[in-house]
């Protein structure tokens, strides 16, 4: 299987609402949880994994492509193709999108120093009584709304594939991510996200590209990667 060559997926990610992608460090009570961020700059950032794996489950539930929670591992179908089979076994072949890690774009990156991260309270519910649990206010840190992140996935292009039917996964993954939400907190407000300014190999998204994906939603599975 030849590697022929790479292209670029750009774009500008920009928040709608607050985002929370949590650092996996346990806060003391009454301490907010915290966001990811950067070892070197103190700066939230966006791991290429968070994009990657919610892009992936939102095609895998859309097309069926999914069994009790876990990805796909047939090794054949375009997400696999794509993404990588679960599965070591039925590797078949490379996948075609590496995810980069998104960082703040310079005038966020100010913006953050400057005014720092935004705090939202929340408050647990205890389901027998209706009202507040003990020990139950607790808080995020988030990314405020309007700051924006720079987007990059890398594709690399074998032999016999499609660009063009590449090109239209990612802008239907791409759509869904924009109807569901991003991080942590998703269904309480927080991940709420546009992408903006999308480039793919260098030319600019058509302007009605979610107009397409909507229209050609249902019938998606037909976009072939490859060429048999």
């Amino acid at each position: 299987m030849k590697l022929n060559t790479f292209c670029q997926l750009t774009a500008t990610l920009r928040l709608k609402s607050g985002l929370h992608i949590g650092s996996g460090e346990k806060a003391h009570y009454g301490e907010p949880v915290s966001v990811l961020k950067s070892l070197q700059t103190q700066l939230p950032y966006i791991p290429g994994s968070s994009i990657k794996g919610k892009m992936r489950h939102l095609l895998e539930i859309t097309y069926n492509k999914t069994s009790n929670g876990e990805p796909c591992s047939c090794g054949k179908c375009q997400i696999c193709q794509l993404f990588g089979s679960g599965k070591a076994a039925t590797t078949f072949e490379p996948s075609r999108l590496i995810f980069r890690d998104c960082f703040l774009t310079e005038k966020s990156a100010a913006f953050i120093e400057k005014v720092d991260l935004e705090k939202k309270a929340g408050v647990r519910i205890d389901r027998k009584t209706g009202k507040a649990a003990e020990k139950a206010l607790y808080s995020l840190e988030r990314v405020p709304e309007g700051c924006e992140f720079n987007l990059q996935i890398s594709v690399r292009v074998f032999e016999k594939d499609q660009l063009e039917s590449v090109k239209q996964w990612l802008a239907m993954g791409l759509f869904l991510i924009e109807h569901d939400a991003l991080g942590g907190s998703g269904t309480r407000g927080s991940g709420y996200i546009e992408f903006d300014n999308i480039k793919f190999d260098g030319q600019a998204f058509e302007k009605d590209w979610r107009e397409k994906c909507q229209q050609n939603k249902d019938n998606f599975l037909n976009v072939k990667i490859k060429t048999e």
